[in-house]
């Protein structure tokens, strides 16, 4: 496991093994642990994880996610992590609502190896898009707000040179004459144009797969009956798989300026896609995905990064 994933994971993980137990395993960490058993260069299994879950789903809930310390309070609160700014290669920000929130962690574990300095802009329930959401008052002017707020902020920092914009599948107001995905796919690309030149690279990382409401509840019973949470309580990809108006607005877009960043193998196979991988238990509710298990996607992030920006659109 890379360093950075072992720091990032530090306060959640197992405690490390006594020395001798370090040096029989060749290891001070799990093999296979996480997003790592679901490598396809590297195919990994390790049984000792089958019946593990980390972190419980007590603890999941209590996660308060990666850190980040907040360097702006009023609108757009922005938040900063990885390398300092005098240390940086360069500067990127990862802009969405809470599912680009929950990405932090892997990125955090990329930031430190590509010596970045990164910003996060999220607002819960507010995908950056300039299609109308439709939300509650006084909700949806605030997004809106929010939205304006934060190309300002952007056009206002000329060093962030990439962007990672992740969300999930909103409601918005259909003009008439459109229908629903063609009015989000332009909401995403509008969005893409209004941010300055300076921004050189958007990635999109497609949006993660679901549970069930009812999978906590199935992993618990698991873990009782000394099952294999991951298999027992896997969930169907046709129900697990969301689409993702942002993914398909890139790939139509055809853009050398923006890709498409889709990690769905580290979560599914070709007909289920599974709650607990690695031993690590993905999800902290039906849709956010834990602060260990993003941890765990860093290296694999780091790879699809690389395959995008050397390949292109």
């Amino acid at each position: 496991m890379a360093p950075y994933l072992d720091r990032a994971l530090e306060p959640l993980l197992p405690p490390r093994p006594t020395a001798r137990a370090a040096s029989a395993t060749g290891s001070a960490r799990p093999r296979c642990f996480g997003a790592a058993s679901r490598d396809p260069l590297h195919p990994c299994h390790n049984p000792a994880l089958d019946r593990t879950v980390t972190p419980s789903l007590g603890d999941a809930l209590l996660d308060p996610g990666a850190p980040c310390r907040i360097v702006r309070q009023r609108r757009p609160e922005v938040c900063a992590f990885g390398v300092p700014p005098s240390r940086a290669r360069d500067t990127i920000a990862s802009i969405g609502d809470s599912h680009s929130a929950h990405w932090r962690a892997a990125l955090a574990g990329v930031a430190a190896d590509k010596h970045w300095h990164a910003y996060q802009l999220y607002r819960s329930s507010c995908p950056y898009s300039l299609a109308p959401t439709v939300i509650h008052p006084p909700d949806g002017a605030l997004c809106e707000r929010w939205r304006r707020d934060v190309i300002a902020w952007v056009t206002a920092h000329p060093e962030v040179s990439t962007v990672f914009v992740s969300e999930h599948r909103v409601h918005v107001a259909i003009p008439f004459g459109q229908t629903r995905l063609q009015t989000e796919i332009k909401g995403y690309i509008d969005a893409w144009a209004a941010l300055p030149s300076t921004v050189r690279h958007i990635y999109v990382i497609r949006d993660t797969p679901y549970n069930r409401f009812s999978t906590r509840v199935c992993i618990s019973r698991a873990l009782a009956k000394h099952e294999r949470p991951g298999l027992r309580c896997r969930v169907p990809r046709r129900v697990a798989i969301h689409l993702d108006p942002a993914a398909i607005a890139a790939r139509e877009l055809g853009s050398p300026r923006v890709s498409v960043l889709d990690l769905t193998h580290y979560f599914c196979g070709a007909r289920f896609c599974y709650p607990v991988i690695g031993g690590v238990l993905v999800h902290i509710d039906d849709d956010h995905i834990t602060r260990v298990y993003s941890a765990s996607l860093a290296p694999y992030l780091h790879r699809a990064i690389h395959l995008a920006a050397t390949t292109g659109p």
